[in-house]
């Protein structure tokens, strides 16, 4: 049985969720928009997303740039392409606003608007073709995981979330070129699908931060997509952030009990390394599966998300809350702490 959060603990959560910054550090939104425009429908953000994303009180979402294995033989045409479908969406929108700059970032929180950030969820569309990172940060790209859970010309990733085997492979002398001009574009670094040799390696060479968007801690559950103890202190050492993620697979939570899954890999990443580093990042699917099934005519064989959708997330900071977390550090964590890391990095 999952956690019954009483009602004082929700209300005092949607306070602070509508009075602080929330943030979440990943969804595959462009990818979900242009799936769902090559099934005929418009205005994705708007009528699938917007109204959670309100009653979660989001400030910052985080939207990757995820190209599917089979489309890895045109990844620079689907990636580019991911990226005109979102600004297309939300072109009309007064909610919403691209953030490219902390000014951008700075005007979000101020005008209480849903700021999304483009990033690449792997960068095989480039191939060794470093120059290609130029582009896209002209596209309005911020930051970039070297791969997703497979090897490319820059990194080998690690295994799939619903796998369970170590997978080896050091960074390339290509890779290595690619962290060396992100760092140059203060383009932030993505270590969430990053094998656990290409993690060591990153921290030898990497000269700022970097972050987790949507990792959670492998002693909770033991899964080669979540951190060991040592990859989160080195992690929060160099100043990252790990996002929690909320996919049933990698919270561990497959008796239903997902908040207190979620909770327990939240308290224990905020034991280990501090609230300062720890924060959300869910990696919602759900939605994404559906467009994706309904582009084929089928039906997605279940669900993997451990909250509905957006507009849950303060019942998760309600759990935690009621579990005994201050409210200081839950504010750190729903958006404060990738607020200041975007601020820097930016």
């Amino acid at each position: 049985m999952d956690i019954r959060v009483k009602e004082e603990y929700v209300r005092q959560a949607l306070k602070l969720h509508q009075e602080s910054p929330v943030v979440d550090a990943h969804l595959d939104l462009a990818g979900e928009v242009l799936l769902r425009n090559l099934a005929g429908e418009h205005d994705v953000v708007k009528n699938h997303y917007l109204a959670h994303f309100r009653t979660a009180g989001i400030n910052l979402v985080l939207s990757s740039i995820y190209v599917e294995n089979g489309s890895l033989d045109r990844a620079w045409d689907n990636a580019l392409d991911q990226i005109k479908a979102l600004k297309e969406d939300v072109a009309g929108m007064k909610e919403v606003l691209l953030i490219q700059s902390k000014a951008d970032l700075e005007k979000a929180l101020e005008e209480n608007k849903i700021g999304i950030m483009i990033y690449m969820e792997g960068l095989d569309c480039i191939g060794e073709d470093i120059d290609r990172l130029d582009i896209l940060y002209e596209m309005g790209v911020r930051g970039a995981a070297l791969t997703w859970s497979r090897a490319n010309a820059l990194a080998t990733g690690c295994c799939k979330a619903s796998e369970h085997r170590q997978i080896f492979g050091a960074l390339t002398e290509a890779g290595i070129r690619a962290v060396k001009k992100m760092e140059e574009l203060s383009m932030f670094l993505d270590v969430s699908h990053l094998n656990d040799e290409g993690f060591e390696q990153l921290c030898r060479i990497a000269e700022k931060s970097f972050i987790a968007t949507h990792s959670g801690s492998r002693r909770i559950y033991d899964n080669y997509r979540n951190l060991t103890d040592e990859q989160m202190n080195a992690l929060a050492a160099q100043g990252g952030i790990m996002g929690m993620n909320g996919c049933v697979y990698i919270a561990g939570s497959f008796e239903g009990n997902h908040l207190e899954m979620l909770c327990r890999h939240i308290e224990y990443e905020v034991e280990k390394i501090g609230a300062k580093h720890v924060g959300y990042g869910f990696d919602l699917c759900d939605s994404y599966d559906f467009a994706k099934a309904a582009l084929s005519g089928k039906r997605p064989e279940k669900r993997y998300d451990c909250l509905l959708n957006h507009g849950q997330i303060p019942l998760l900071s309600a759990a935690l809350l009621q579990r005994g977390m201050g409210l200081e550090d839950v504010r750190c964590l729903i958006g404060e702490n990738f607020i200041n890391f975007f601020k820097k990095s930016l």
